[in-house]
């Protein structure tokens, strides 16, 4: 997630250097940037080029700031409003899909303040249809239909859920759910054609409300951690690496479609043992892609410049796998000797 922190004050100042520092130091804060005064100007640049933006200002200016550029819960960043002394962390826009309930809590625990948050599911303490979708980095076939599901939520009606893919888990969000795990050709998404090497598995939610049956169709984003590593590192340690991404995440590993790592790994055989352990497939990206790519997102190693001409590993190899305009969910981590970024497609 990147994040812009907007403050007005000298105080919200001060507390938006907390923020960020405290940001810093989660690997799934991809950077998080401090805008000081000029609320209107810095509004206008920051709100569509991040995920988050925290305003440390009266609420009422920061929905004026907003207003003009306010799309859809399909496009919107999340947008939290902070008093100047971090009393109440209020979460305004994108609460699930864009991660903005989640973040609100994260905040206010850094911060000891008291997270605001007033969408339904939450307050009567349950996990809305598009809260999974943010959580498990799935998209929605149609996202008109999440009103239907989430009043569904509300009444307590149990879904039935089908993949192709043992999501059972997912159960444990909708009491009284079942899930059943079926062939891909009897699932269908609408909104893409699937033309990766790896398999996205498809989930279906359905439930019925006075004989009319109502359907959601999820699939995943393609989901690649990459890895890098000294040489002759051991199964171990790769794997380690790899389980504390996806804790940092919180999801589980069966969520992780793919491993990628440079062509000059290729024959590593800690790499390769642990992708076999773990049951995931390799994709081994092209030294010369790697040294074509560049993002802003990406970190930058001057001993890995310096060796190979290329400006890192795991983070370019992660997004250059997930495919075009793929975004860095988990930044660079070293670990024992191996280094681990997570990156899923757009």
């Amino acid at each position: 997630m990147k994040i812009a922190i907007l403050s007005v004050t000298e105080k919200g100042l001060k507390l938006s250097e907390v923020i960020q520092s405290k940001l810093n130091d989660d690997y799934t804060v991809i950077k998080a940037d401090i805008y000081h005064k000029n609320v209107m100007k810095n509004m206008k640049n920051v709100f569509n080029k991040y995920d988050a933006i925290i305003s440390i200002m009266a609420t009422g200016i920061t929905i004026r700031a907003i207003s003009p550029y306010i799309q859809s819960k399909v496009l919107d960043p999340a947008v939290l409003a902070i008093d100047e002394k971090g009393q109440y962390v209020v979460s305004l826009l994108s609460g699930h899909l864009g991660g903005g309930n989640d973040l609100t809590c994260k905040i206010a625990k850094y911060i000891n303040g008291k997270p605001v948050i007033s969408t339904s599911t939450d307050v009567n303490l349950k996990c809305g249809i598009d809260s999974i979708a943010s959580k498990y980095f799935y998209e929605i076939d149609d996202t008109k239909k999440i009103i239907d599901f989430n009043k569904a939520i509300l009444d307590n009606i149990s879904f039935s859920i089908k993949s192709d893919k043992d999501l059972s888990h997912l159960t444990k969000y909708f009491p009284g759910s079942t899930f059943k795990q079926v062939p891909k050709h009897k699932l269908s998404f609408n909104h893409r054609e699937i033309t990766d090497n790896i398999p996205l598995s498809i989930v279906n939610f359905s439930f019925k409300k006075n004989n009319q049956i109502y359907e959601m169709n999820m699939i995943e984003k393609k989901l690649v951690i990459g890895i890098g590593s000294k040489r002759g590192m051991k199964k171990e340690h790769v794997i380690f690496a790899i389980e504390e991404a996806i804790k940092n995440l919180n999801i589980p590993l069966s969520r992780v479609n793919s491993i990628a790592t440079i062509s000059i790994k290729k024959d590593e055989i800690g790499i390769i043992k642990a992708a076999h352990d773990l049951n995931k497939k390799i994709e081994i990206i092209d030294i010369y892609d790697v040294r074509n790519f560049h993002s802003d997102d990406c970190s930058r190693s001057e001993f890995v410049y310096k060796k190979f001409q290329i400006d890192g590993v795991c983070e370019q190899c992660a997004m250059i796998a997930a495919g075009h305009d793929s975004k860095l969910i988990h930044k660079k981590c070293a670990l024992n000797g191996v280094t681990v970024a997570v990156a899923i497609s757009k």
